[in-house]
């Protein structure tokens, strides 16, 4: 057929290739075929693609639509880490890329990140210089501040993407378009599936990597372009993103109490605080460095894990409608009644999906 998309796959790939798929079709093909135009025939590679929530034959139509890469499916929603950490399963490379399914790499993307990899042993992982699709700069590495806020590492207006032209330490990149080192990841823990469906999953990573002796890299010639926010609701992201940020102050609050404080993002404290970054990546680059070997287990689909995955699903939706019915006195009650009205049958959905899965286990423990 002329429309497969044609992927290479190493049988000894140094770089793992994972892309999570919350079920886009077109994102998830447009970001493959980035990586049939730009992946490097000088890298051995595999890609794996991670169906998170994958309706009844997406499967067998990623494979038969792209048949270098290797399918991994859910039948319900894992959300960002689980998909991450049940890539990493069956990874084999010793750098694994982590790849949004709204990405699509440019022209040297993954020789930039390899490449900086090679060249500073310090970077437990390497992120790139993210666009928005018409062009425009949309991030180049990240900052913590104390109180948990994240911000650019600029002040100001956003300037142009040729205005990053050299590799630098930072807080954290975003995991749309992340290289993370294996033994790294797994020194860290992997991704912290607390953070459910998405948001400060990269922010605690980079955590996990610093306190295991690892420093984050910025690499500005490693370019993708994302569609930010692509497969989620505004006002639902913008719930879970607030919900997130106070379970990662919780975890890291203390290890981020030397942050500097958030002023609003003036271009002293963003100097002030590229400056200690840069510092601390020092320090990490002379100090012991905490490594694990690769998971013993490679299930990748496992009935008791995708039971919790539904339980933490159900549990954010309750979540979330109650915070709405909290809010519900500023805004109309017909608002209110609208939006649970429109919540209600994805409960009901969840729980029946729950109920089913629970006597999958059972039959399984018992048969």
């Amino acid at each position: 057929m002329s429309d497969l998309i044609h992927i290479p796959r190493s049988e000894a790939p140094r770089v793992s290739i994972v892309v999570p798929s919350a079920g886009d079709q077109d994102l998830l093909f447009a970001c493959l075929r980035s990586l049939e135009r730009h992946l490097p025939a000088s890298i051995p590679t595999e890609t794996i693609v991670v169906l998170d929530g994958a309706p009844v034959g997406a499967a067998e139509r990623v494979e038969a639509a792209a048949p270098g890469a290797r399918v991994v499916a859910s039948s319900v929603r894992l959300g960002l880490a689980r998909s991450g950490n049940r890539g990493r399963r069956v990874a084999r490379g010793e750098l694994l890329a982590l790849l949004h399914d709204d990405s699509e790499i440019e022209a040297g993307w993954l020789e930039a990140l390899v490449a900086a990899a090679d060249a500073h042993p310090e970077a437990g992982a390497v992120g790139g210089l993210v666009l928005f699709p018409d062009g425009t700069l949309q991030g180049a590495g990240g900052i913590f501040w104390r109180d948990g806020v994240t911000s650019p590492t600029w002040a100001g207006a956003r300037p142009r993407p040729d205005a990053f032209d050299r590799p630098r330490a930072v807080d954290f990149c975003g995991s749309n378009a992340l290289l993370v080192r294996a033994a790294a990841w797994d020194a860290a823990g992997g991704l912290d599936e607390r953070f459910f469906p998405a948001y400060f999953v990269d922010a605690d990573l980079a955590m996990g990597l610093r306190e295991a002796g690892w420093s984050v890299l910025f690499e500005p010639r490693a370019r993708n372009r994302h569609w930010q926010g692509a497969s989620s609701r505004k006002q639902f992201r913008a719930w879970v993103s607030s919900r997130n940020r106070s379970a990662f102050l919780a975890k890291w609050g203390e290890a981020i109490a030397a942050q500097e404080p958030w002023d609003g993002g003036s271009p002293e404290s963003v100097a002030r605080a590229l400056a200690r970054v840069e510092k601390r990546a020092a320090r990490l680059a002379s100090g012991p460095r905490r490594t694990a070997a690769p998971p013993a287990w490679a299930g990748a689909s496992d009935p008791v894990d995708e039971r919790r995955a539904l339980e933490q699903d159900l549990a954010l939706h309750r979540e979330y409608a109650r915070s709405l019915e909290a809010d519900s006195d500023a805004v109309s009650r017909l608002l209110w009644w609208r939006i649970y009205r429109r919540l209600l049958p994805v409960l009901k959905s969840l729980n029946a999906a729950l109920r089913s899965l629970s006597r999958r286990v059972s039959s399984s423990r018992t048969g």
